[in-house]
């Protein structure tokens, strides 16, 4: 075997700039897989994840094994590898906000007697409910405070306080019909 059939390896040439050229050509597919995660443009960090799934697809660009340019697989490819890091992050994001809520929250909640059966059934909602459950009975159902500044207030999302407040408001419905 001589010198010249030895072949050797060739490094990938692909850089992170040129996977960031390519990405800006690709901001329809990035948008959708960043949609799809479930972020929208009005969210308030959907600049951070703009830019992250930026890196995301340079990186994907950089690392992937066929030619980017011309595999009809790497689109779909990358979309998915977007999509799982948004998540990834969305994760990340509610841990961290879950875990800055206190332990304990300030105040408590007034004894409730026999008055109502709405306030009996919040009563037991509370007691059975998470933190988040317990500040939204606490804070929005008692006290009338808005959820946007409820969440202003604990650092939440507004998003997330007002599907919480879905379920509360369901879960309640289905014990005053089983009352009655």
């Amino acid at each position: 075997m001589t010198i010249e059939q030895v072949k050797v390896p060739s490094t990938n040439k692909r850089t992170i700039t040129a996977g960031l050229t390519a990405a800006l050509d690709q901001l329809g597919l990035i948008h959708g897989a960043i949609k799809r995660a479930g972020v929208w443009r009005h969210h308030q960090d959907y600049d951070d994840f703009l830019q992250e799934a930026l890196l995301v697809y340079a990186q994907a660009y950089q690392q992937y094994p066929g030619d980017p340019e011309h595999d009809q697989q790497f689109l779909p490819y990358v979309f998915q590898q977007i999509c799982w890091r948004m998540t990834d992050l969305l994760r990340y994001q509610q841990r961290r906000q879950m875990a800055d809520l206190p332990a304990e929250l300030p105040g408590k909640l007034p004894d409730f007697g026999d008055h109502s059966v709405v306030l009996i059934l919040l009563n037991q909602l509370t007691q059975q409910g998470s933190q988040v459950d317990q500040l939204i009975i606490r804070e929005h159902f008692i006290l009338g405070r808005p959820l946007s500044a409820v969440a202003t207030q604990y650092q939440l999302s507004p998003r997330t306080l007002r599907a919480r407040r879905c379920y509360l408001r369901q879960r309640l419905a289905k014990q005053l019909a089983t009352r009655q």
